[in-house]
């Protein structure tokens, strides 16, 4: 089980008990319609966490803020063999801007760190204008495009200048 202790915020590993907030977010229109569709099914939900449980190569953190309450989901998944890639960012409404960097921070400084990768690789859908510009921000750098989405790289010291230039 990994626990990552922050300031703002707590990450640690989805649980099968957590199904049911995974679907909240997944399923709302609003947050989901950047992501790939998720069928609003509490038992598949339940089946796919079970599935992730004994992947090594795979993390799935449930962010939380610091009263253990859930507020967000990240993901890193798709290793390379210098690279991770991040995904399935979402929060609930009324988080700080303070929770939600930190939680990205954490995720990133998890795969450079403790994964001890160089790079992190990512796409970001087209439309999803706020999040592909925040990432430019903190040091990404588009590498290409699909019909949908923007894709991207950033490596170690970029994020680490990106953040210095952002904060």
């Amino acid at each position: 089980m990994i626990k990552i202790s922050g300031k703002y915020v707590n990450l640690r590993n989805v649980s099968v008990s957590d199904a049911e907030f995974i679907l909240s977010l997944r399923c709302d229109d609003k947050k989901s319609r950047f992501l790939h569709k998720t069928e609003n099914d509490i038992e598949k939900q339940r089946q796919y966490i079970k599935s992730k449980e004994n992947v090594k190569d795979e993390w799935y953190f449930i962010i939380e803020n610091k009263n253990n309450v859930p507020i967000g989901t990240y993901r890193i998944y798709d290793l390379r063999p210098d690279s991770f890639c991040i995904g399935s960012w979402l929060m609930i409404d009324g988080v700080s801007p303070q929770e939600m960097l930190e939680a990205d921070f954490l995720v990133r400084n998890f795969g450079f760190d403790t994964l001890g990768m160089n790079k992190m690789h990512f796409d970001v859908r087209k439309e999803n204008k706020k999040v592909w510009t925040y990432h430019k921000l903190v040091g990404a750098k588009q590498v290409g495009e699909t019909e949908l989405d923007y894709l991207f790289e950033c490596d170690k010291q970029d994020f680490l200048n990106g953040i210095k230039r952002f904060l």
